[in-house]
């Protein structure tokens, strides 16, 4: 760190040529900072210097000319900015001027910008690229002081030290989870969430308002948290029948993520958890690096560093009984995973020496962590009977049988008989869904023609469409039900369709598996034309679909009249339809 520091203040110095400035290391910010960290700044005469260091890894970034600083109601602008570019031990390979027109590779980590200098009495500034850009910065600090933090004494657990972890019986329920991430002045700001999904029905997401998270399911969730930014994600548990609070600090976040402050900052002082499960809740975001532990050994290490691990756990005092029962399942949960993934591999065999040691897959406990059927196969090779390979057998039964619902097939009641109980209502919904999506789309048969996946390779897809609608116009939309643009663009197109009523034109909406079936059937009733939703591997054969929306029109020859990628206006394409239609 001390290294770093004195990096940056070198950096800084290389543009700011007085000598005695008062000189500020990571000062603290009130919001912002994500991807562009103040690490230093530099008060002189003449100029305001600020060195950022720039988190967003693995894309390109620019920077506006426009760039500035914000005080008291008056802008600052940016004079001049060095652009530093290290090499992968850190080093500094090269530096140059910011060039607002360049992408700049993640390698070109660190910036230093000059401004206008502040007024002396300047206390808290704000920096400003664009309206909406995610590298602004506000409040930023020029006292060395942190923003007072809201939370404080971590509220006691429902649990005594002593109690067991107790088993969850598998049961269709409510699972609740509200995340407040607390500003330094109290107030609440939305946490966003990410990565929770229903495996049954594909649908991404559920019914999520403000910072309140609620679905009803037969299994757990883990679903991410960003909270208050990217940077600090964790997972939360969302099981059925279980509510969980948790209260974030942004501002004691955001000081120990930017290193304001000079002392390490209490766990308790970023993150609380509330509720009867909270005590698990705080273990696994205490022990949210585990899989990095287990990542990059050889299968024969896994053992020994579980073993390590679990011993660890065993020794934390600040952990109860139950927590430390937890742990031990949760690093045997990764232990799994990996080795799993070693056994996809060909480098190590499903039947493990070391299953009968394991306390996980033994009991109910298990669910706090089986969510599917993906240990199935080892559970069936080493012998492990009992409740847990029960479930997820019966979910690999729920799961054969809601493909076939996504597939569009309404199944007899019948066929849910073989079924576990808490299973059942979310299948009988998606078949309920899948059977008003049929009716609706028979309802619109002369307008909306649902087509069988092609006999045909990706490569040949496209030909193959044009070739069984000779002397026609082709419009092509490569759309998604959850891209936006597509839609915008979708719902564009309507209401011009009525002037080619009687013309020789045809509209060809193709998706994909990741639109779900009974949304896209829901959304297709309302879009006259030939729908393919297409298998992945097809999809993914079709050359030069690199994005969605991806518009072609193909002449009455048959030949490729004009493509597009991205919707904006609808202008350009009615124009180019209107053409071909000419020819």
């Amino acid at each position: 760190m001390k290294t770093k520091i004195l990096f940056t203040i070198a950096m800084i110095t290389s543009l700011a040529t007085f000598a005695k400035d008062k000189v500020l290391n990571r000062p603290a910010f009130a919001d912002g900072g994500m991807y562009f960290c103040p690490k230093t700044v530099i008060m002189g005469k003449t100029s305001t210097v600020i060195g950022f260091k720039i988190w967003r890894s693995g894309d390109s970034w620019t920077l506006d000319s426009e760039s500035h600083l914000v005080a008291e109601g008056k802008t600052y602008r940016m004079t001049k900015a060095i652009v530093y570019t290290r090499s992968a031990d850190g080093k500094v390979k090269s530096s140059e001027p910011l060039n607002p027109s360049t992408h700049y590779s993640w390698e070109s980590d660190s910036v230093s910008a000059e401004f206008e200098p502040l007024a002396p009495k300047v206390k808290i500034f704000d920096f400003i690229e664009t309206e909406t850009s995610s590298f602004n910065v506000y409040g930023i600090r020029l006292d060395g002081k942190c923003y007072p933090f809201v939370l404080d004494k971590p509220k006691p657990y429902p649990h005594s030290s002593d109690e067991p972890l107790c088993a969850i019986e598998p049961k269709y329920g409510k699972a609740q989870y509200t995340c407040n991430v607390y500003k330094h002045d109290g107030t609440v700001i939305y946490a966003s969430m990410f990565g929770l999904n229903n495996c049954f029905s594909e649908d991404m997401y559920f019914g999520f308002t403000d910072n309140s998270y609620q679905i009803e399911a037969s299994r757990t969730y883990f679903a991410g948290v960003a909270a208050p930014y990217p940077f600090h994600q964790f997972r939360i548990m969302m099981i059925p029948g279980y509510e969980t609070t948790v209260s974030v600090d942004a501002t004691a976040y955001t000081a120990s993520f930017a290193g304001a402050s000079k002392k390490a900052i209490p766990t308790h002082r970023i993150i609380q958890f509330e509720g009867p499960i909270a005590d698990l809740q705080q273990t696994r975001y205490d022990e949210r690096e585990l899989y990095y532990q287990f990542a990059g050994l050889s299968p024969d290490t896994l053992w020994d560093v579980l073993q390590k691990k679990i011993r660890d756990i065993e020794k934390t005092k600040r952990y109860s009984r139950r927590q430390k029962e937890f742990g031990r399942l949760w690093a045997e949960n990764n232990y799994l995973i990996h080795y799993m993934n070693y056994v996809a591999k060909g480098t190590a065999k499903i039947q493990d020496n070391h299953a009968a040691d394991l306390a996980i897959l033994k009991d109910g406990r298990s669910f706090y962590f089986i969510n599917d059927d993906k240990y199935l196969d080892y559970a069936h090779a080493n012998h492990i009977d009992g409740v847990v390979t029960e479930w997820m057998e019966g979910f690999a039964k729920a799961m054969s049988l809601a493909k076939r619902i996504r597939g569009l097939e309404v199944m007899p009641e019948a066929a849910f008989d073989t079924i576990p109980q808490y299973f059942q209502k979310e299948l009988r919904d998606m078949n309920d869904s899948t059977r008003v999506a049929i009716e609706r789309l028979r309802s619109t048969a002369n307008e909306v023609k649902v087509m069988d996946t092609p006999d045909c390779t990706g490569e040949e897809f496209i030909d193959r469409v044009v070739s069984e609608n000779p002397d026609m116009v082709l419009f092509f939309d490569f759309w998604a039900t959850w891209c936006g643009p597509c839609m915008n663009g979708i719902r564009a197109m309507e209401p011009l369709k009525a002037e080619w009523v009687g013309r020789p034109i045809r509209f060809v909406y193709v998706t994909n598996e990741s639109s779900p079936s009974h949304q896209w059937t829901k959304q297709i009733a309302s879009m006259p034309g030939i729908h393919y939703r297409l298998p992945n591997e097809i999809w993914n054969a079709i050359p030069n679909l690199n994005g969605i929306p991806q518009y072609y029109i193909y002449d009455r020859q048959g030949k490729r009249f004009y493509e597009k990628t991205g919707f904006r206006e609808i202008a350009p394409l009615k124009q180019k339809i209107d053409e071909a239609l000419s020819k």
